[in-house]
């Protein structure tokens, strides 16, 4: 299933258009406003639709508790806004937060931790109500479901996650036990930008006669095998002492080890599977579909003409590609280097779309702690629970991002990226429309996870302590195989207590 984050833009415009056309034809009795009859010949996508009763909520002050890092271009900046400044996403949250505020008599506070989940465990523990919402790492989340703490979005009365704001892929590839106990969509950026993409130097394909990437892309033909081709045609041996160093010599491809997992989920492969029931199964083995991609990525990911060493490098010009998380594109506009993005590359031809997937430690989602039980003016606002009120406001969060959040990222995303090429907004759209969300290494259940991936890679592209990358020579079936068959036990083992915490109440 594609995400339907950022057309959910472009489907609230069509919801206006809509309705404005409604209004203009001619009267006969019926109405195709939302929730009542639609005309029989005209069917309504109703994901679009937002009709929920407004509640006025006595001044209520909705707390956010979102973690901070020091990553510039990895900093919440999608809550709270103290007053505008002309920044396109700063201006928007503090629109829509004045229209929140305004229509719902409420008020939105934030607080920033480093570490929010820990931060209020043990309150949480302790049955003490003082957050309404957390926004934070989904692998720090899922810890706290583990214990109870969360509530599950999809017994909320107020939450209808099949909304177009909600982001459906997330949701089908991170629920576990048929529950949603984070969620994420139009009212975050993090997803987007933690998803991963490739940057290339244009100047340096220019020069070795290559056509532009973005021609490959648009036919399909952007694959493992054209990536590895323009790898070794760019890179050079600058000092032509006919050794590649790291931080003289201009190399291929510049990543970390993570990339190695990256590129695997481009091939649309995961090592868990997910039932029809929704049950996640962990096969015997590794599957033949991860193994054929693990098998056609061994010249990309063992080239001595790749690092993982010098992330820095593609910003000094010192490789032609970048494996690295599309946030970082607010980076990189900075910089003098001649740049444009490219969607991660396909197995093959045959492949149907491009994909990606997402980075879990950068990844963040929307948690209601349990303790919005105890919030003390539930009723008087009209609710039956704290829980509701607290999934109602987030529903409403969600929905007002769409034309507020939403429009000023894509907008600056792409403003960035125009100033380079005509190209970009499909370029962006293609690299992160599709995303790979595999529950079982995004978890890290029995560390099979990220790691087999960067561990099976040996020390492919890692410097050698000589400033020279070293070969990952055992990238192949049986070390990915063997290390996964090792932590196959451990990890079912933690699957099931999982499973078995969050649904004993059941």
């Amino acid at each position: 299933m594609k995400s339907t984050k950022i057309l959910a833009l472009l489907l609230a415009v069509l919801m206006l258009l809509a309705t404005a056309l409604a209004g203009c034809s001619k009267d006969d009795g019926k109405s195709n406003k939302p929730g009542a009859d639609v005309i029989e010949e005209t069917e309504v996508d109703q994901s679009g639709v937002y009709d929920a009763k407004v509640h006025d909520l006595h001044g209520h002050e909705f707390y956010f508790l979102a973690r901070s890092t020091t990553h510039q271009h990895l900093q919440v900046n999608e809550i709270y806004a103290e007053e505008q400044t002309g920044d396109k996403i700063n201006d928007a949250v503090f629109k829509r937060n004045s229209q929140l505020e305004e229509k719902y008599n409420c008020k939105i506070i934030q607080d920033m931790n480093d570490d929010p989940a820990t931060a209020v465990r043990e309150q949480l523990l302790a049955g003490e109500y003082q957050y309404d919402f957390l926004y934070t790492r989904t692998s720090d989340l899922r810890r706290l479901s583990a214990s109870n703490l969360l509530v599950d979005f999809k017994q909320l009365d107020n939450v209808d996650l099949s909304k177009a704001w909600w982001d459906q892929n997330a949701i089908e590839g991170l629920g576990i036990a048929g529950k949603a106990y984070y969620v994420m969509g139009s009212a975050g950026t993090m997803d987007e930008r933690a998803s991963w993409a490739i940057y290339f130097n244009k100047d340096y394909v220019d020069q070795a006669g290559l056509d532009s990437p973005y021609g490959l892309v648009k036919e399909g033909k952007w694959t493992i095998d054209k990536m590895v081709e323009y790898m070794n045609a760019t890179a050079q041996d600058t000092n032509g002492d006919g050794v590649m160093e790291i931080g003289v010599d201009r190399f291929g491809y510049v990543g970390e080890p993570l990339n190695n997992w990256m590129h695997v989920a481009a091939c649309n492969c995961r090592l868990s599977n997910i039932s029809s029931s929704g049950d996640i199964e962990l096969p015997g083995t590794v599957n033949k579909d991860v193994l054929a991609a693990w098998a056609a990525l061994k010249p990309l990911l063992t080239s001595d003409l790749r690092n993982v060493t010098d992330n820095g490098g593609f910003s000094n010009g010192k490789c032609t590609f970048y494996g690295c998380l599309s946030g970082v594109i607010f980076n990189i506009s900075k910089k003098e280097v001649n740049w444009g993005i490219l969607p991660l590359p396909k197995l093959n031809e045959e492949q149907e779309e491009y994909w990606t997937s997402i980075n879990i430690g950068w990844c963040y989602s929307y948690g209601i702690p349990t303790t919005t039980e105890l919030t003390p003016d539930y009723e008087e606002n009209g609710f039956e629970s704290g829980q509701e009120q607290a999934g109602y406001f987030l529903e409403a969060f969600s929905y007002y991002s769409v034309g507020t959040l939403q429009t000023a990222y894509v907008d600056q995303v792409v403003k960035y990226q125009v100033a380079k090429d005509a190209d970009s907004a499909e370029m962006i759209e293609l690299a992160l429309k599709n995303k790979v969300y595999d529950p079982v290494v995004l978890y890290n259940f029995g560390r099979i996870g990220t790691a087999i991936f960067s561990e099976a890679g040996s020390a492919g592209g890692m410097s050698d302590g000589k400033g020279t990358p070293a070969k990952g020579s055992d990238v192949n079936y049986d070390t990915l195989v063997s290390l996964y068959e090792s932590r196959l036990n451990a990890a079912r083992k933690e699957l099931n207590k999982y499973i078995e915490n969050v649904t004993v109440d059941d």
